[in-house]
């Protein structure tokens, strides 16, 4: 067996076993924010928060089946969207097996590929102005209060010293 492999199953079982460490490094922390960041993005930005804090924000229910509308459109351009570029990655890797590789292929379709993360971006941007636009001055005022306190409770920062 090569030395690496067992301290792989080592480290592996006293995580499993919950011996590891409690807290995260800093690169995994910035990779767990980047999959929320992600997460976020996929599923319309602030459009979640503002739904399930329709009572607290006093959302009419024409202002909620506006959110839900540019919600459900917006992650099915997601879907289309993260769908191309999957399978632009997956005809770039099948290319990359040649011998010969055909470098103008592989660049086409990158460039493809920056080209659906762009609308994916643009489209997600669009989402969330159309979703402010749908709150009152005092609606957008008050979901920035709930986010605020929701972050510093996340971050153990919604303790007063006494």
């Amino acid at each position: 067996m090569k030395k690496g492999f067992v301290r792989g199953l080592i480290l592996g079982a006293l995580v499993v076993l919950g011996l590891g460490t409690a807290s995260l490094s800093s690169a995994s922390a910035h990779g767990l924010h980047h999959r929320m960041m992600k997460h976020m993005i996929m599923h319309g930005g602030p459009i979640p928060f503002y739904l399930l804090n329709q009572d607290r924000l006093k959302l009419s229910r024409d202002q909620v089946r506006s959110l839900l509308d540019l919600k459900e459109s917006f992650r099915k351009k997601a879907v289309m969207e993260k769908a191309e570029i999957h399978v632009l990655r997956i005809d770039i890797m099948a290319r990359m097996h040649h011998r010969k590789i055909d470098t103008a292929k592989i660049d086409t379709d990158l460039d493809k590929i920056f080209d659906h993360k762009r609308a994916l971006m643009k489209d997600f941007v669009e989402t969330v102005a159309r979703a402010r636009a749908v709150l009152t001055p005092v609606q957008y005022e008050r979901a920035g209060k709930l986010w605020r306190a929701m972050i510093l409770a996340h971050h153990g920062m919604d303790h007063h010293p006494r």
